[in-house]
């Protein structure tokens, strides 16, 4: 092959990119209009965050939340909320602690299913959310134990309470922070994405070149 063939199917192969770019910019126009409410990086992240295309580390890393969600959130927060709605907790929390601990176990639960849905970005958001108002109810029932043990005379094997207490409630922090993970590795993927394309666009032969 000559080398003007060789630019021309060179050519040919930039403009078939070139056509398939604009065709998936068409694509993301139409949902726009139609009234989608997931923003342009949203639906890119989707887009190029398939299971086919997505590393095992991603799967992991998602194990991994669902492990610390299910011992801190789920098992133990909802103890917890069913210990302050039944009043066994004494003496009983404010009603705030009570609907932090519900915000949260409905927000991280959320965007637990987001993450797998892989919508990264609205899963770091309502993590994030959640998992503050989580500690913030965690933090007073610790604050309260600390309390009542430097008040009191406890028997030995209470003394470490409130430690036991933050063993079961901090483990939260895996799921805040694990989602901060999966959407800043998403983000780099697209842009080296985006780099490779433009890479690709430079690099194809000048018209006149190939007309030569």
């Amino acid at each position: 092959m000559s080398k003007k063939d060789r630019l021309k199917a060179q050519k040919q192969k930039q403009e078939r990119l070139k056509k398939q770019a604009e065709l998936d910019e068409q694509k993301e126009k139409k949902e726009f209009e139609s009234g989608s409410k997931e923003s342009k990086a949203v639906r890119k992240m989707k887009r190029q965050g398939g299971i086919k295309d997505e590393p095992v580390y991603y799967m992991i890393l998602k194990i991994l939340m669902l492990a610390g969600y299910g011992y801190s959130v789920f098992f133990y927060g909802s103890i917890t909320i069913i210990g302050i709605l039944g009043k066994y907790i004494e003496p009983t929390p404010p009603k705030w602690v009570l609907w932090m601990f519900i915000g949260s176990w409905i927000g991280i639960t959320v965007g637990l299913f987001l993450s797998f849905f892989k919508r990264y970005f609205s899963a770091f958001v309502v993590c994030e959310g959640g998992m503050i108002a989580y500690l913030q109810g965690a933090t007073y029932m610790i604050e309260k134990i600390q309390l009542y043990l430097r008040s009191h005379t406890v028997e030995p094997e209470l003394m470490d309470m409130d430690k036991e207490y933050m063993l079961r409630y901090y483990p939260v922090g895996i799921i805040g922070f694990i989602s901060f993970v999966l959407l800043v590795i998403t983000v780099i993927r697209l842009i080296l994405i985006r780099r490779r394309k433009q890479q690709i666009k430079d690099s194809a032969p000048v018209k006149s070149i190939v007309e030569e």
